[in-house]
């Protein structure tokens, strides 16, 4: 389900700072389906671009999502090519996973920190939607998906302008934050969305420097038992360094000379 490669981008959000592109190092740790999802990632912004190059364990993966040109650019440089996948395909996928209505909050406490030397309010977050396994709500096989946890978000971090001219851009377009081969299952396609509607919530408080959420999923049918170990997470990311200036186009785009393969 390619979790461990949404969330971190999903709980990048923004508030208001000087514009210029920005470069975001981020360490995460946990579990997701099973999956040990240690590891570190880049995430570059320019303008309407971001590019998450991930490194986990002996796997190096480079994401590119071009909110103008309306679609997901996965790079691998040790073949010298890319998978382009139109937006347009995503979300006839997310448009048959048979999501219900998403609930999402976003709630501040009084709790402050400094994570990566800038200070950062702790805010109680969750998400809760209802989908079904088979894409075909009140069949019996409806599951309900829940994410909870906390996230620090700062109004101080260098390139928050940024983060909130990107971020509300994909929303409006109807990007997710990850791999696209996530929506493939129902579940997937489940969290994609609950994701993207956090980051909606948390756009308007600030920047995330440090997230912990769990997932769960519970129902009353035969699926249920099955589903809930597959969507059950349990994960850390933490921002470890802030970098503004200016980026090069070419970082966003296909390498010359590499094998280009559209996905639909």
């Amino acid at each position: 389900m390619q979790v461990h490669k949404l969330l971190p981008l999903a709980l990048l959000a923004a508030a208001s700072a000087a514009h210029a592109d920005v470069s975001v190092v981020t360490t995460t740790a946990g579990k997701a389906s099973f999956i040990n999802v240690g590891g570190t990632s880049t995430n570059l912004i320019k303008g309407n671009r971001m590019r998450t190059d991930s490194v986990m364990g002996s796997r190096n993966d480079s994401l590119l999502i071009d909110i103008d040109g309306r679609r997901f650019v996965s790079i691998d440089d040790n073949k010298k090519s890319a998978t382009v996948t139109p937006l347009d395909s995503i979300r006839e996928q997310l448009d048959k996973a048979g999501v219900g209505t998403i609930q999402a909050t976003v709630t501040k406490t009084a709790q402050t920190k400094k994570v990566a030397g800038y200070n950062c309010t702790v805010h109680d977050v969750s998400v809760s939607l209802p989908f079904s396994v088979t894409g075909n709500p009140g069949d019996g096989m409806d599951l309900n998906l829940l994410l909870s946890g906390t996230v620090c978000l700062s109004t101080d971090a260098p390139g928050l302008a940024d983060y909130q001219q990107f971020y509300r851009a994909s929303a409006d377009s109807g990007f997710i934050f990850g791999d696209p081969r996530a929506t493939k299952s129902p579940t997937g396609a489940a969290q994609a969305k609950a994701y993207a509607e956090l980051t909606r919530k948390m756009a308007a408080a600030g920047m995330a420097l440090e997230s912990h959420v769990t997932i769960t999923a519970s129902g009353n049918n035969p699926m249920a038992g099955m589903m809930a170990k597959l969507a059950a997470s349990d994960i850390t990311t933490t921002v470890t360094q802030i970098t503004p200036g200016d980026l090069p186009a070419e970082k966003f785009d296909v390498p010359a000379g590499y094998k280009v393969k559209t996905q639909k």
